[in-house]
Order: C-alpha cells, then sequence, then structure tokens
C-alpha cells in the first residue's frame, strides 16, 4: 500500500481511511517510555558507582585501623586498667556494628540495583510486547483495509463487466 510508513520505532502506520492509532500519540507514549527506561537505566548507574565508591572508602579505612598500633596503658592504676579494658570492648562492639550496619546497607545498595535493573528490563520488555501488539494490530487493519480494497474493486470490474 503506498501510504503506509514507518517510523522511528518501527510502527507501521496508515493514512487514509482514519484507520488505527495515531502516529503522533504513539510516537508520544513510546517516548515518554522510553524516557522512563534510561531514567531507570541511570538511577542504577548511580547506585552502581555510589556502592564501589562506598566499597573503596571501606577498605581505605579498614588499612587505615590495620596501621593503628596499640596502646601501653600497664603504666595506668588498676582502675584506669579497667576502665580502658571496657572502651576497648565497647569500641570493638561499636566497630562491629559499624561493619554490619555498612555490609547491610551494601546488600541493600546492591539489591535496590539489582531491582532497579530488574524493573527497567521488565519496563523494557512490556514496551516492546506493547509495540508488538500494536504493530500486529494495524497490520491486521491495514489488510482489512486491503481486502475491502480488494472486494470493492472487484464489483466495481464486475459492474462494469455487466454494463458492458
Amino acid at each position: 500500500m503506498s501510504g503506509a510508513s514507518a517510523s522511528p520505532h518501527g510502527f507501521v502506520t496508515v493514512r487514509g481511511r482514519g484507520r488505527g492509532y495515531r502516529p503522533e500519540q504513539v510516537e508520544a507514549y513510546a517516548a515518554a517510555l522510553s524516557e522512563e527506561r534510561d531514567a531507570a537505566w541511570e538511577r542504577a548507574a548511580r547506585l552502581t558507582v555510589l556502592a564501589r565508591e562506598m566499597e573503596a572508602d571501606l577498605g581505605d579505612l579498614e588499612e587505615v585501623v590495620e596501621q593503628l598500633t596499640s596502646q601501653d596503658y600497664e603504666v595506668l592504676g588498676e582502675s584506669a586498667r579497667d576502665l580502658f579494658r571496657l572502651v576497648e570492648a565497647e569500641g570493638e562492639a561499636v566497630r562491629e556494628r559499624a561493619r554490619v550496619a555498612a555490609e547491610e546497607l551494601m546488600e541493600d545498595a546492591r539489591a535496590h540495583a539489582a531491582g532497579v535493573r530488574e524493573a527497567a528490563r521488565a519496563h523494557a520488555d512490556a514496551v516492546c510486547a506493547e509495540a508488538d501488539e500494536h504493530a500486529r494490530q494495524l497490520l491486521l487493519a491495514a489488510r482489512a483495509e486491503a481486502d475491502e480494497v480488494r472486494i470493492e474493486a472487484r464489483r466495481e470490474v464486475k459492474a462494469g463487466r455487466a454494463e458492458a
């Protein structure tokens, strides 16, 4: 059919009898979906970079802690040594809680990034499926219109032969 054309997103448009969807509406919708997908991918990339930066910071901090030497407080009195042992134990507990919290935060960031990635992938799949269905509907409409035109042409030919 000479009135059919293809859009940048692969939709076949049909001109003539006003059948099917308006191409500009389909294009605008597809463009909006593409923008949403791109934004989701960009956010996933930013979260991935942030997670890597946090991992690097954690590594740097672990190196600093490893280089620290323990202090000798044996010259202090018994109550000062008891206080020091208590502070050391509390410090270890705080460090352990911080380590666990950092690991949980990293895992949450990874899970969120994976979720965003999967959501973007699912959204892209849905957009593709919708576009495929739209293209299929347009093709069916074009075929139906072509059939109508062909039937009408045959009727006109028969009528012309009958008159002759």
